[in-house]
């Protein structure tokens, strides 16, 4: 049952890759005629330096993704499931896309300026790492804060159950249920 799934694996891989990889040859192709053709944007410098981020994650993928097989055609390594939900994969997926965006604009608008769409990946990323990093941050502000109420409240004199005690009668009363 395994091997099937493996197999179903790298069936999915590999047409994708397949995909993936024929779509950049095309989009980079036309778009290194209409460069060189069209002079629109003069300057490629800009198209060189955005688009190397997009091959460098597409070849990750083929090395992680792309299926190895024997002389015989059988499978040795399905690769890792690229299409897995939630993994890192799909961001490199993302990166490429709106690499291919950015390079269709850059063609119909004629300008270098559709690069500062690329600022949307760390703005992203900071967005997510936000979500991450920020409960911790919170946690530590309120350990600090019990210690410092534990440190008076038995600066007061008063023993744990008492200032329990303390603490649920400046809570107010509580709602009772019949």
């Amino acid at each position: 049952m395994s091997s099937a799934s493996l197999k179903k694996i790298a069936a999915k891989n590999k047409v994708i890759l397949d995909q993936l990889l024929y779509i950049s040859i095309f989009l980079n192709l036309l778009i290194i005629v209409v460069l060189v053709l069209l002079r629109r944007p003069r300057n490629f410098t800009y198209y060189i330096i955005f688009t190397i981020p997009s091959i460098v994650i597409q070849y990750l993928l083929e090395a992680k993704g792309r299926p190895k097989l024997d002389q015989n055609q059988r499978l040795l390594k399905s690769g890792d499931d690229i299409l897995q939900k939630g993994s890192l994969f799909q961001y490199c997926f993302d990166v490429i896309y709106l690499t291919w965006f950015f390079d269709i604009l850059m063609v119909l608008f004629g300008t270098n300026k559709v690069w500062l769409g690329y600022l949307v990946i760390p703005g992203y990323i900071g967005y997510k790492l936000s979500g991450f990093i920020l409960p911790f941050l919170k946690k530590s502000k309120k350990t600090k804060e019990m210690v410092d109420t534990k440190k008076e409240e038995n600066d007061s004199g008063l023993s744990k159950r008492q200032s329990k005690l303390r603490a649920r009668q400046e809570k107010g009363p509580t709602t009772k249920y019949r």
